[in-house]
């Protein structure tokens, strides 16, 4: 079993400001219609919105997580999460995203690695990449 704490894991909004920017000139370079620009616009506005408040909800900024070799628990004020490590979890050079298969139900889960010291960065990116081979080496 190996315990540490999350603190101060602040979402970085960088890319999803990016992506959705992009993705609006793509599309209002097609458009002719100025109303059709507008729409595009505040469509994109609305979902790049959406899709921050998701990722920021997924991204707790303190708690504690303590790794056991079958099960992993996280746990705050808010949220009380406790399960498994799913091969669709990722690793990023800056963040882990964890998907958690719980008892009944399943969670994302975003650790950033300026929340937590190096070595247990370093141990959670070990116990993801361990479920993720894991899963590949059974299929």
């Amino acid at each position: 079993m190996y315990r540490f704490t999350v603190k101060n894991n602040k979402a970085d909004h960088k890319p999803i400001v990016v992506f959705f920017c992009v993705l609006t000139l793509i599309m209002c370079l097609f458009l002719s219609s100025f109303l059709a620009i507008l729409i595009c616009i505040f469509a994109n506005l609305i979902t790049g919105v959406i899709v921050g408040r998701k990722v920021k909800a997924c991204q707790p900024q303190m708690g504690v997580i303590i790794l056991e070799p079958s099960l992993f628990r996280f746990e705050n004020d808010v949220h009380k999460i406790e399960g498994q490590i799913s091969p669709k979890s990722k690793v990023f050079t800056g963040s882990v995203w964890l998907f958690i298969k719980g008892f009944n139900n399943n969670h994302w889960l975003i650790i950033s690695a300026n929340g937590v010291d190096k070595q247990s960065y370093a141990r959670l990116k070990r116990a993801v990449l361990s479920a993720v081979n894991g899963a590949q080496g059974s299929k």
